[in-house]
């Protein structure tokens, strides 16, 4: 009973975010239903009661710890799939006051380039009754402010969004899913009669993808077809992007009711790197469709899903004190960290550090977040690391790095370029990765047929 009303308090907003603690305390309790309870409970409250979830790491009693680290994964992954909320009250603001209270809101830095451009004291006014999506709000920032952005082009090791003055944003059909935004790029259709006959192969070529080959079209020509249109996925830039699945087309008309949908599944490949997990990344995928004999002026409805895995940072990251580590090991739940050395090279004024990396404790549990994709502890995938390990100076300015090797399996060699010759790093920080699996779906209506 006392379990039930847990939870029933929790639905109706009626336990305190200070009751967190509490609930946390009770993931320990002897009866089953009440462990049981309190973890529903906990994962309900969702991001308020991550603080007292995350304090529990250091719980003695392996049931909290190991209850409490599950609830954490499964509210990190629901995070990572709802957008990002801010509110616009601004009356007659400067253009970078406006800029830096919507990066407070959504913990994105927004970045005006030119940094110094008188421009940014021009004063502007925005306002909502209401909080509104990330996206949503750098539009209307970029419309009022003449300013524009390139979705997908933000720094690697942190997430930024850069702002350029001039232009305007770009404009063209978009799909705005939680914190994915899909984006029309064009619509391609191409047709050709090839009059040179193919070699002789021993088994029939597979046509590429998008293409449809017809029976000749007379006596010394072959026609093929191709119809496909570009689309491309980006986030927040707090979030990281990872295509797991090819597009699927789920409903594509025409204004005269002909369907433009492939018949079949045709496995498509980008030449980009998709696979990259980067910070605000954008994914260029390809939706093949079916270009009627009579078709009609435009496409009435486009309708598409792509799988991907979405991956954020977590707070407060393993910190290492460069400063006589080599040789030394450093672990929290999320990896164990060996520095097997640190050298330093005068000359160059460039700095190589030899790290060692294996999952941590939160790594080999069985109890994933629901939806999450299991991590890969690949050290020859460096872009993943691009957004996990981080070096600063003495002032906390985070110091450029590559790639610059690999020992062995589990073994690699980072090699920094500080931007100041004066600049010595000073910490290494490793930041875990909350992770989940989704499906972004997109829609467009009322496209112009090419």
């Amino acid at each position: 009973m006392i379990g039930a009303k847990l939870v029933l308090l929790v639905v109706l907003g009626q336990v305190p975010s200070s009751d967190a603690a509490a609930l946390v305390a009770k993931l320990g309790a002897g009866r089953y239903a009440d462990r049981e309870a309190a973890s529903t409970a906990l994962e309900r409250m969702g991001q308020q009661a991550l603080p007292a979830l995350r304090a529990a790491a250091s719980a003695r009693d392996p049931e909290v710890r190991t209850r409490a680290g599950a609830i954490v994964a499964r509210i990190e992954g629901s995070l990572l799939t709802k957008p990002t909320l801010v509110t616009l009250d601004f009356q007659d603001r400067p253009i970078a006051d406006v800029a830096r209270s919507l990066s407070e809101q959504a913990g994105i830095k927004l970045a005006l380039f030119p940094e110094n451009l008188p421009t940014w004291q021009s004063k502007i006014t925005l306002r909502d009754t209401t909080p509104i999506t990330f996206w949503n709000a750098i539009d209307r920032f970029c419309d009022a402010a003449n300013l524009q952005y390139n979705e997908g082009a933000t720094n690697g090791r942190e997430p930024i969004l850069p702002l350029f003055y001039g232009g305007g944003r770009a404009a063209g059909p978009i799909s705005d899913q939680g914190p994915f935004r899909v984006r029309l790029v064009n619509l391609h259709y191409q047709r050709d009669v090839n009059f040179q006959p193919a070699p002789r192969v021993a088994s029939p070529p597979v046509a590429p993808a998008g293409r449809l080959t017809s029976s000749p079209a007379a006596s010394s020509g072959v026609l093929t077809e191709q119809f496909f249109a570009q689309v491309q996925i980006v986030a927040e830039p707090r979030l990281s992007l990872q295509k797991t699945g090819e597009l699927k087309v789920l409903e594509a008309i025409d204004d005269r009711g002909q369907s433009l949908v492939a018949p079949g599944t045709i496995s498509q490949r980008h030449s980009g790197y998709n696979s990259a997990v980067i910070p605000g990344s954008a994914l260029p995928v390809q939706a093949t469709l079916v270009r009627p004999k009579e078709p009609g002026v435009s496409i009435r409805k486009l309708r598409g899903m792509v799988p991907i895995t979405v991956r954020m940072r977590k707070p407060n990251p393993l910190v290492v004190t460069l400063a006589n580590s080599a040789g030394k090991s450093f672990h929290n739940d999320d990896v164990v960290l060996n520095i097997v050395d640190v050298k330093a090279n005068p000359q160059s004024n460039q700095t190589s550090i030899e790290l060692a990396i294996r999952g941590g404790d939160s790594q080999s549990q069985n109890d994933q977040a629901p939806g999450a994709a299991a991590e890969d502890f690949v050290p020859h995938r460096p872009d993943r690391f691009q957004q996990q390990i981080e070096v600063v100076d003495a002032q906390g300015r985070a110091i450029p790095w590559y790639h610059s090797g690999f020992a062995d399996e589990s073994r690699m060699t980072i090699t920094l370029m500080p931007n100041d010759p004066g600049s010595a790093p000073a910490q290494l920080r490793y930041y875990g990765l909350a992770r989940a699996s989704t499906e972004v779906t997109f829609e467009f209506t009322d496209v112009p047929m090419p």
